[in-house]
């Protein structure tokens, strides 16, 4: 069996921030309504301005430990990731900001604990995921903001980039080298049929 060093987002493929924020916004605003999926990366269907959006940033840094209770995103399996850490190298980077509580990092790593059981999972905090790409050697990644993709691919070429579909990335038109998936589950299927080979 192939053993492989992979990279995996943690908001909108592994837990559900969407969701979060949309209550968030609906419930000290009255927009949008809930259920409303971002059509951008900008949240630009969802009737806020810049400020109001910045007003619910810094009401999630005032909520403790927010990450630790986000819900799973839907077609992700805490025991296929369970089995993906255990049979691969595998890094959750995230750009999450610190909140009361836990920082973000140690949020993130009770968070996979209690959704995939894992006991130390390997979670890096940073805003820049391609030098982290780079410095890691990864032979998978997968995200759903394309940008966080485009620089995985320009810092590592050979990485086998993916990215998760969501409403904010449903107009980009992806290169060839990125392919999308449906969820996380469509990519640890992937993982693991050439980890077989």
């Amino acid at each position: 069996m192939k053993k492989f060093v992979i990279g995996l987002d943690l908001d909108d493929c592994l837990s559900d921030f969407i969701s979060a924020f949309t209550k968030l916004a609906n419930a000290k605003y009255g927009r949008p309504a809930l259920g409303t999926e971002p059509v951008d990366w900008e949240w630009s269907n969802f009737g806020l301005t810049k400020e109001e959006q910045t007003a619910i940033w810094d009401d999630i840094k005032q909520i403790p430990n927010f990450w630790l209770n986000l819900s799973s995103e839907a077609g992700f399996k805490g025991c296929t990731l369970y089995a993906m850490d255990r049979d691969h190298e595998v890094y959750f980077s995230t750009a999450r900001v610190n909140t009361v509580g836990n920082n973000a990092r140690k949020q993130s790593a009770a968070w996979l604990l209690e959704h995939a059981g894992i006991l130390y999972p390997a979670v890096i905090a940073a805003y820049e995921k391609g030098p982290m790409a780079l410095a890691l050697k990864y032979d998978y990644f997968l995200d759903d903001r394309p940008k966080n993709c485009i620089d995985i691919h320009n810092a590592l070429p050979n990485c086998k980039v993916y990215l998760k579909n969501s409403s904010h990335n449903s107009a980009f038109v992806a290169p060839e080298w990125l392919v999308r998936v449906q969820d996380f589950d469509e990519f640890a299927k992937i993982v693991e049929g050439a980890s077989a080979d």
